[in-house]
């Protein structure tokens, strides 16, 4: 086990209790809601939110419409805080908007916050307003961490944390078959690429006994959406997964590479970072294989649930069907012929150019995109 610190000041509380935690640390204050699109007001999230804040004198001024963490969507968060006197932020929704509102909370306690995002000057977490997020779409884990990536943008928010993380399961009850597919893909590939290269039996363990519920978990929603146990999985298995609590000894970072693959598609077909993983992994955990044959059956094992007497090439293609068969279920593309466009071998090699990770070869992160471009099991070789 290699060595590492772990820190996680962010307070959770599930279920019913979380509404009454909002009610509880929003009295008297006013709250600036930052939420997404029109699924924070078809969800009922919007209203219970709203009516839990009002409950014990809290006002609420909305900031909807958020559906990218931009520079821009934070400047004028910052403006409406100080225009309505906000001394809160709440973020309600996915990542955009709980990225969003960590951004804002930090940036309105801050004159020239241009110089802390550029990291000019320390970003201190002590240095925001109460901040709480609650999540609606489970998958990146963005309540759990004090990250907010900006898009666009060369800086950034590090190290700022919400105070609190309600999770309550009936706001992800209208995640269709769809979106809770993109969801188990996420964290697959999230969580998977920190059990793959973690020296630390104890995380690792914990990696793969989420990953197996959430497993079971997108079963039961495809068949029940307002199961709460499932909804409550999928839930606590997304905090886990950005909270720093699993991972903890990686060894080495080969794994990165799942990252950088998923980038290829989104530098030459501009799809979005869930379609992009969603589409990749099933592929990915062939080619890690090849590479790396016995962590990708340890993983097909003990988190896939596949047998262990058949040889590596058969335990990775199970692998595969196994996770091509979550797409399929969810009814997610399953080839990049879905999107319209495959890119030419020449746009994926120039596009390998600004990715981070060189644990494949050019030609094999060309031969990867090819790959995303029939359902064929690519083969260990």
């Amino acid at each position: 086990m290699k060595d590492f610190a772990f820190y996680n000041p962010v307070r959770v509380v599930m279920g019913e209790a979380a509404l009454e935690k909002l009610a509880g640390v929003s009295a008297g204050r006013t709250v600036l809601l930052v939420c997404g699109g029109a699924s924070a007001r078809l969800n009922g999230s919007l209203e219970r939110v709203a009516v839990a804040v009002r409950a014990q004198g809290g006002s609420i001024v909305q900031y909807g419409g958020i559906t990218q963490c931009t520079y821009d969507a934070i400047v004028e968060g910052v403006r409406r805080v100080h225009e309505c006197g906000a001394d809160m932020v709440v973020g309600l929704g996915g990542a955009s908007a709980m990225d969003t509102a960590k951004a804002v909370a930090f940036c309105a306690a801050h004159a020239g916050y241009d110089a802390y995002l550029k990291g000019e000057l320390p970003q201190r977490n002590d240095e925001k307003l109460p901040l709480v997020l609650i999540p609606t779409y489970p998958s990146t884990g963005s309540e759990a961490n004090g990250v907010s990536d900006i898009m666009g943008y060369a800086g950034g928010i590090h190290g700022v944390f919400a105070d609190y993380t309600l999770l309550y399961p009936p706001f992800t009850y209208s995640l269709d078959a769809r979106n809770t597919a993109f969801s188990t893909m996420v964290l697959l590939a999230q969580t998977g690429y920190r059990y793959l290269a973690d020296e630390n039996p104890v995380s690792r363990g914990c990696a793969a006994s989420s990953l197996r519920a959430v497993l079971d978990a997108f079963g039961t929603c495809v068949e029940n959406p307002e199961s709460y146990e499932a909804r409550a999985t999928f839930l606590w298995a997304s905090f886990l997964e950005t909270s720093g609590l699993l991972g903890l000894s990686m060894e080495g970072r080969w794994t990165y590479s799942i990252f950088s693959a998923a980038g290829l598609l989104r530098f030459t077909l501009g799809t979005v970072y869930r379609e992009n993983l969603a589409m990749v992994f099933p592929r990915w955990l062939v080619f890690a294989a090849r590479h790396h044959p016995e962590p990708v059956c340890r993983f097909a094992v003990e988190v896939l649930g596949v047998s262990s007497g058949g040889g590596t090439e058969a335990t990775v293609r199970a692998a595969y069907e196994r996770t091509m068969g979550v797409l399929r279920r969810g009814g997610l593309p399953t080839t990049l012929e879905a999107y319209g466009i495959v890119p030419a071998d020449e746009e994926v090699a120039a596009a390998t150019e600004r990715v981070s990770s060189k644990e494949f070869t050019v030609e094999e992160y060309c031969a990867l995109v090819r790959a995303c471009t029939t359902e064929a099991f690519p083969g260990l070789e």
